[in-house]
């Protein structure tokens, strides 16, 4: 997992395929209504409006064949963490939506506006929470194949 301002991401594109556009297209952005942007080699970014939700209800995901890259663009949310390998499956695998969710235990920190998060395969990731009250938050998640 990489966790670091969403200016600074950019370093990371000699290891992460499909940075270097989508964070083009994220430059050009001049409208946050929630969709899906789409972008080459199946590759997408979503733009998401929510509130947070209560960490206690919510299960862990994790992807197969996507990492998500998930920036903060308005408010902040919590975030839950922890190696795949240390969860307990709560449901099949679904290949259709490239997920699964588990339980366990997870570790959790906040994510500011203008930061952002990369999980890969192997990382559990619990996004959009909250441990005391909810916040609102405007959110781009980048998925890009793996």
């Amino acid at each position: 997992m990489i966790v670091c301002p969403w200016k600074d991401l950019g370093r990371y594109a000699p290891i992460i395929p499909g940075l270097e556009e989508a964070m083009k297209v994220v430059a050009e952005l001049d409208d946050l209504t929630p969709r899906t942007i789409p972008l080459s080699d199946g590759n997408k970014i979503l733009v998401q409006q929510n509130a947070t939700k209560d960490a206690a209800t919510q299960k862990i995901e994790t992807h197969r064949n996507y990492l998500d890259i998930q920036y903060l663009v308005e408010g902040e949310e919590i975030m839950g963490w922890a190696p795949t390998e240390t969860l307990t499956p709560a449901e099949d695998y679904n290949p259709v939506k490239d997920k699964q969710m588990f339980t366990g235990h997870v570790d959790f920190m906040r994510i500011a506006q203008g930061y952002c998060y990369v999980v890969w395969p192997e990382d559990g990731h619990m996004p959009g929470v909250h441990i005391d009250n909810p916040t609102n938050y405007k959110k781009l998640v980048v998925k890009l194949k793996v």
